[in-house]
């Protein structure tokens, strides 16, 4: 009598034949930590864009600050972002179900699959303590983005495994040389502009997050036609390594590169 069988590891999935059909935006799962005005209207421009599967985690109370990219309105003044977010998804595209539940996110073994986390700038004495986050495969692709004095941070993409911790956004912006304050027409003119950066930008992380997701769905359809995660000739600086964006109004063109700087904890080698 033959004894029944004992399962034993899955062998790797071997590389399946190449794609016939082009991946559509429906196949793009983004994961959303953290719903500032920016990253809310990055959640409004990738639904535009056709990604349905929109996760959106933040349950702090829409600032006036928020105001700025025209998602949030002054009547949801108060009321948790994720809510209004979630609603106003739904009125935008009611195929779009919109849920704020990381923990139904699906794994990285699903193409497609991106998190975007946006985070304020630590206080200095922090510790180096991390956030409250969720507990997500290492492996998803993470599209970081920090606001500080008035600038955003847009860290390169790097597994959710290698995520940067308040010591390493920390010390990468002291590096940096003091931007001056604009005064006179400049102050004026950034004022004015504030708006109209915050939706700039998001337009343009809105083309980043795409091209990161497509990176995974396109596979091996046709080789030799990779698909750049990050914009051309704005990470590679002098010496050729990765550099931190730092993009401030009023201009959503004008950028600074940052040399990143991990030295002050181990998390370049693996937080998850």
């Amino acid at each position: 009598m033959p004894f029944p069988s004992v399962p034993g590891p899955r062998p790797a999935p071997q590389p399946g034949p190449p794609r016939l059909e082009p991946p559509r935006p429906e196949e793009v799962h983004v994961l959303l930590l953290g719903l500032d005005g920016l990253a809310a209207a990055l959640a409004v421009l990738l639904l535009r864009c056709g990604v349905l599967g929109l996760n959106v985690n933040d349950g702090s109370p829409v600032a006036a600050a928020d105001l700025d990219a025209g998602v949030y309105r002054p009547a949801d003044l108060g009321r948790p972002r994720d809510e209004v977010l979630r609603r106003r998804l739904r009125a935008l595209d009611p195929r779009c179900v919109p849920v704020s539940a990381p923990e139904l996110f699906p794994g990285a073994l699903l193409p497609g699959t991106v998190v975007v986390r946006s985070t304020e700038h630590p206080l200095a004495g922090g510790g180096g303590a991390l956030w409250t986050e969720p507990a997500l495969d290492p492996r998803h692709p993470l599209v970081s983005l920090h606001h500080a004095d008035g600038a955003l941070l847009r860290w390169p993409t790097v597994p959710w495994a290698h995520r940067p911790c308040p010591d390493c956004l920390r010390a990468t912006l002291g590096a940096r040389e003091p931007d001056p304050v604009p005064r006179g027409p400049g102050a004026v003119l950034t004022g004015w502009a504030r708006p109209a950066h915050a939706e700039a930008v998001a337009g343009g992380l809105a083309v980043e997050v795409l091209a990161v997701a497509l990176a995974a769905l396109w596979g091996d359809a046709v080789r030799g036609a990779g698909v750049p995660a990050e914009p051309r000739g704005t990470l590679e600086g002098t010496d050729g390594g990765p550099h931190a964006r730092l993009l401030a109004p009023p201009w959503p063109g004008a950028e600074a590169l940052l040399e990143l700087d991990r030295s002050l904890c181990l998390c370049g080698l693996g937080q998850a």
